[in-house]
């Protein structure tokens, strides 16, 4: 192989390192083989004496590596060390695949020490909150309530031109919330986020909004009102003699009808939809609370001297002379802070071994390295030297 096929191949093999660099270490070679030449010894002999250019060009690299990692140390620069390394043979390369898997479990272990952390700082400072201020609830018993004896619209419009169901349609209510259908009677129903009434004979409404209370009266067919401020202004009447009003505009309504059935609606705290509903409608007795969300927090269903009541963390049902109340786990919450603290003191002390295995790993690392870059150093001055 002649110099110039040689220096070709060099800097061929040298291409992933930077062209500065690649540039000095062919001029040093092209140094190297002027002066063995002036010297007089042939082009030949100085090939033989530098041996392969492949394995030269690894050599280079890897010795160009460790000088980047010299001047910036970090961990990529020096990982580039390691592969310049491995590639010099089958052993380093053989030891490099344990090496790999060795650093894949300690990034494993970061994670499930960090996963851990993270996990048990939450259920501990969620527990912890929740024992202090009470906020987030955990022992609620999640329930809904529906009534079989109400029809949506689309039930409705699918029994074609009965007049009775055209009337149900109108009166289910549209916003989704099925415990709200046993409120619907004739005068008074949930339209929307909108409470309708009508005002028939014997009908008594007392209602407190935002601008004052209105007290609405049909007494024999005359409409007596009375209101204070600007309460009145929060009614929609249409033609049909019905009202209207936002249940945002609502802070307290109090309604019974003729026939003796009552609707009672509060408003509690300061969300809108945060409302205590008492419902007695054709003997049935129901009340709940929504949240402010909506959501139902608690349940009671009367009918006759049977009740059914959900209530936070316990169920309770009543048939007659019978009686079952279901209570939930009471202990579960110091089971929880335990299990929490664990795994918070299991991560951190997973995070102070992923560290301490890490700062261990990189000082035997670079010991490593060094060994490996002074014997590769070593056989280039002593190809240099031939």
């Amino acid at each position: 192989m002649t110099q110039d096929a040689f220096i070709q191949q060099l800097r061929h093999e040298l291409r992933s390192l930077p062209k500065q660099v690649v540039d000095e270490i062919v001029a040093d070679y092209r140094e190297y083989f002027g002066d063995a030449l002036a010297a007089g010894r042939s082009e030949a002999e100085v090939v033989a004496a530098l041996g392969d250019p492949v394995k030269l060009a690894r050599e280079l690299k890897a010795q160009a590596n460790f000088r980047q990692w010299e001047t910036r140390r970090s961990f990529g620069n020096l990982m580039r060390v390691v592969v310049s390394i491995a590639g010099l043979g089958l052993l380093q390369l053989f030891l490099l695949i344990p090496f790999m898997f060795y650093l894949l479990m300690l990034t494993i272990g970061y994670a499930v020490s960090g996963a851990l952390t993270i996990a048990g700082l939450v259920t501990v400072v969620a527990l912890g909150s929740h024992h202090l201020f009470g906020w987030p609830a955990f022992h609620s018993v999640p329930f809904t309530f529906e009534s079989s004896d109400v029809k949506t619209g689309q039930q409705a419009s699918a029994n074609g031109n009965d007049d009775d169901d055209d009337d149900d349609a109108d009166d289910a209510p549209k916003q989704g919330d099925p415990r709200l259908a046993t409120a619907n009677m004739k005068v008074f129903r949930v339209d929307g986020d909108r409470f309708v009434l009508r005002p028939d004979a014997a009908t008594r409404i007392s209602v407190v909004t935002l601008a004052g209370p209105i007290d609405i009266k049909n007494d024999d067919g005359k409409l007596k009102i009375s209101s204070v401020g600007g309460a009145r202004d929060l009614f929609k009447v249409d033609p049909d003699g019905t009202w209207s009003i936002a249940a945002t505009d609502i802070v307290a309504l109090d309604l019974k009808d003729g026939e003796g059935d009552k609707v009672s609606v509060a408003r509690i705290g300061t969300g809108a939809k945060a409302l205590a509903w008492d419902i007695r409608n054709h003997g049935d007795h129901v009340s709940f609370v929504q949240g402010a969300d909506g959501s139902g927090k608690r349940l009671a269903v009367n009918s006759g001297s049977d009740s059914v009541v959900i209530d936070r963390d316990h169920i309770s049902i009543k048939d007659g002379s019978d009686n079952v109340v279901i209570v939930g786990p009471h202990g579960s919450g110091i089971g929880a802070m335990i299990y929490g603290f664990a795994m918070l003191v299991a991560g951190i002390v997973g995070l102070w071994l992923c560290l301490w295995l890490t700062r261990i790993t990189w000082r035997a690392l670079v010991r490593y390295v060094q060994r490996q870059l002074d014997l590769i150093t070593a056989r280039l001055d002593e190809g240099q030297s031939a």
